[in-house]
């Protein structure tokens, strides 16, 4: 046998490592690739004029043309979420080690006197990175960015799209 060809210890594991660092820089250089499948239960807890805005948007457009007659509140959140990435297009993907920016801890108080409400809205993976991305981006400066800010510019912008108000109130009936 002849074995001239094949290379023996040091040599075979330099030659392997070099393969392994390629193929990682080569992952590394990649951006990653989320799901835009609307199969993921995004959660919140919102203070009850938020998700009433929602709904009385999907009532409108249902109203406003028969054929929105399946929108729903997912779909209001994720043209929102759509609207928002239209309005800032730089906003930058987090590091990996972030992976919830949005985790709630202590000093998260609210006024005793807002009615909350948890909900959920299925969204995409896609929107769920940049939800977090952008909330990351907010909190660089050390301030303080919840959900339900992001669900507040959300909102916004839908009113300025539909130049209809969410129903004025302080979430306390």
């Amino acid at each position: 046998m002849d074995n001239k060809g094949k290379k023996r210890g040091l040599q075979a594991l330099t030659k392997a490592g070099s393969n392994l660092k390629e193929t990682t820089e080569k992952i590394k250089e990649e951006k990653p690739e989320f799901s835009t499948e609307n199969n993921i239960i995004f959660s919140f807890n919102l203070n009850k004029d938020l998700l009433l805005y929602i709904k009385q948007l999907r009532i409108f457009k249902i109203h406003s043309d028969l054929s929105h007659y399946l929108y729903n509140e997912s779909d209001a959140v994720r043209e929102g979420i759509q609207l928002l990435k239209k309005a800032f297009p730089n906003i930058s993907q987090r590091p990996d080690e972030i992976k919830n920016p949005a985790k709630a801890g202590r000093g998260a108080k609210s006024d005793p006197n807002i009615i909350r409400s948890r909900t959920s809205f299925a969204i995409s993976e896609a929107d769920v990175e940049f939800v977090y991305n952008f909330i990351y981006d907010k909190q660089k400066g050390g301030d303080r960015y919840t959900k339900e800010e992001f669900f507040c510019l959300l909102v916004e912008h839908l009113e300025k799209k539909y130049k209809i108000r969410k129903l004025e109130g302080n979430g306390s009936n």
